[in-house]
């Protein structure tokens, strides 16, 4: 029996992925009845609720949500990544020396909650925060998919057209500053899906998704974050689907197939 174990019931990325795969999604009224499954494809986790094998472990997906781990655990394996401290007093150094410092006060926050950014302009100074990163200058920041140590897709945030100039945030590019993922003629530099590979692979992560900033000028890259349980939608949604039934052959067939069938697929 295989399950999707959704970070959150209301999770519509995992409730598409369940439809499209045919895989039900697990509940917590499945833990009495179930207790453990023979599979479960962790949908950003943190923690493990069944027995059985997961795919994506509750502990790995623990390190991606934290960002400091993640920052620990990117620099054990050497993966590219902007400095960072949790030293007030060093990132006030960066900052009266001329770098702009982003404050983190949620290490586990999302679409960029929590986020601060001090410039050496400013008229202020650094807050205590648990951890700060030196803002790296990009033109261009990526999210790519990863899966088993391949890369199955890549998107670029673009901005949104329909967005007032200031209304627009070059610094935290997400949906709400004006940005939207695109996969039209993106081209990314082969070191860009190279360090998403790397940072999966630093977090011990069967797939996520990987955001990346790159600077054409230096012509480098550096990871941002990896994401367990990014947003699907479209194409990404059959992406997703596609790999998950590839890689396991127990859902090709059976009650998996027959629910695909009967919707359509």
């Amino acid at each position: 029996m295989i399950r999707i174990e959704p970070y959150n019931w209301k999770s519509g990325s995992s409730g598409k992925l369940s439809w499209r795969t045919g895989i039900l999604r697990s509940c917590e009224q499945q833990i009495a009845k179930f207790g453990g499954f023979d599979l479960i494809i962790n949908w950003g986790r943190a923690k493990r609720r069944f027995t059985g094998e997961y795919f994506n472990q509750p502990e790995h997906v623990n390190t991606a949500c934290d960002k400091l781990a993640t920052a620990m655990a990117l620099e054990a394996a050497g993966v590219v990544q902007p400095a960072y401290t949790t030293d007030p007093v060093l990132a006030e150094e960066w900052r009266a020396g001329g770098i702009t410092v982003v404050e983190r006060h949620a290490l586990r926050g999302t679409k960029g909650a929590g986020i601060r950014i001090v410039s050496p302009h400013d008229d202020t100074s650094i807050t205590p925060a648990p951890l700060y990163t030196r803002y790296v200058n990009k033109q261009d920041e990526f999210r790519v998919h990863v899966w088993q140590g391949e890369v199955i897709d890549v998107q670029q945030k673009r901005r949104r057209k329909s967005v007032p100039d200031a209304e627009v945030n070059w610094q935290i590019r997400n949906h709400h500053n004006g940005f939207v993922y695109t996969r039209n003629n993106v081209n990314p530099h082969p070191s860009i899906c190279a360090a998403a590979r790397a940072a999966c692979s630093a977090l011990l992560l069967d797939f996520g998704a990987v955001d990346i900033g790159w600077n054409n000028e230096t012509q480098t890259c550096v990871v941002y974050e990896i994401n367990t349980a990014p947003g699907l939608s479209g194409k990404s949604v059959e992406i997703y689907a596609n790999a998950i039934i590839k890689t396991f052959p127990q859902i090709q067939t059976g009650i998996y197939a027959q629910r695909r069938a009967d919707r359509g697929y």
